[in-house]
């Protein structure tokens, strides 16, 4: 399991870096110049080993931000462990906010890296894009925590997910056309998430159901919230986008969290009721 973690206060030295006292030093100020990879590992590390970045550390990435090229951001290996980085559920919005804060984060995804700080103009966004975002992944990854009351039944839909990296992804990437300041910032999102996408070689059936999230991450909170689930043409046409049972259990997934990473009253009883409806439906 995941969330037994060992919390190692013993010193150990692995990979260039060594750790005491959950954080994590740099053993030589030029690590990250030896092996531009380090910078990935790091956090493959502190996600590993459950470590902080250290003061040390957190100022040499800042002073690294160089050595994040274009072949940085294609490179296959780089690619990998960022991947397996968002596999481990339960435990990603940690590390993706330890990114986040040293910056590297949006050097290596710079469609996400826009948002940071973005004032979101609507009235029911309480917090910037950049931070919106991290909260529904935080609360994705509660889900693989104990059974909670009221959230049992997306507790086992995210048990049951086949491509957990897939869906943190499209929660990273779902509002990342809002910096771009178009009327709707979906279309500009799959956009985003279709370069990402290129550039990290997700293919065929992730590939697709990465934009479809992305494209479609309103369309069950809408179309629950706005429209007569008692019309079978309203129905009919929901069930024509979605296509699969995977596609709806994702979409369920990603609109709880984004729901809920919005503001309470986002994802009131009556809203959860409508969607859970039409989920059903």
């Amino acid at each position: 399991n995941f969330m037994a973690r060992r919390k190692s206060s013993k010193a150990e030295k692995f990979d260039g870096f060594s750790s005491r006292n959950e954080r994590i030093f740099p053993d030589d100020p030029a690590i990250f110049k030896d092996d531009p990879h380090r910078l990935m590992r790091l956090f493959s590390h502190t996600q590993h080993r459950h470590l902080r970045l250290s003061p040390e550390l957190f100022q040499l990435v800042q002073e690294s931000f160089s050595l994040v090229t274009a072949a940085f951001r294609y490179n296959k290996t780089i690619r990998e462990t960022f991947e397996g980085i968002l596999t481990r559920k339960g435990d990603v919005a940690r590390i993706l906010r330890q990114m986040h804060r040293v910056g590297f984060l949006g050097k290596y995804i710079p469609e996400f890296g826009a948002l940071t700080c973005l004032v979101q103009h609507e009235f029911f966004h309480h917090y910037t894009a950049d931070e919106h975002t991290l909260r529904t992944i935080d609360i994705l990854d509660e889900l693989s925590g104990a059974q909670a009351k009221g959230r049992e039944f997306y507790q086992s839909l995210f048990r049951e997910m086949q491509q957990p990296a897939i869906l943190y992804l499209a929660l990273l990437l779902h509002d990342s056309g809002r910096a771009a300041n178009k009327r709707t910032h979906s279309d500009e999102s799959v956009t985003l998430a279709d370069a990402v996408a290129r550039r990290m070689l997700i293919k065929l059936e992730r590939r697709q159901l990465l934009l479809f999230l992305v494209d479609n991450h309103l369309l069950m909170y809408r179309t629950a919230t706005t429209m007569n689930l008692e019309d079978p043409s309203v129905i009919e046409e929901f069930a024509q986008v979605i296509r699969t049972k995977e596609n709806l259990d994702a979409l369920m997934l990603l609109t709880y969290a984004d729901s809920r990473g919005t503001s309470d009253k986002s994802w009131s009883g009556y809203k959860e009721g409508s969607v859970r409806q039409l989920y059903h439906l």
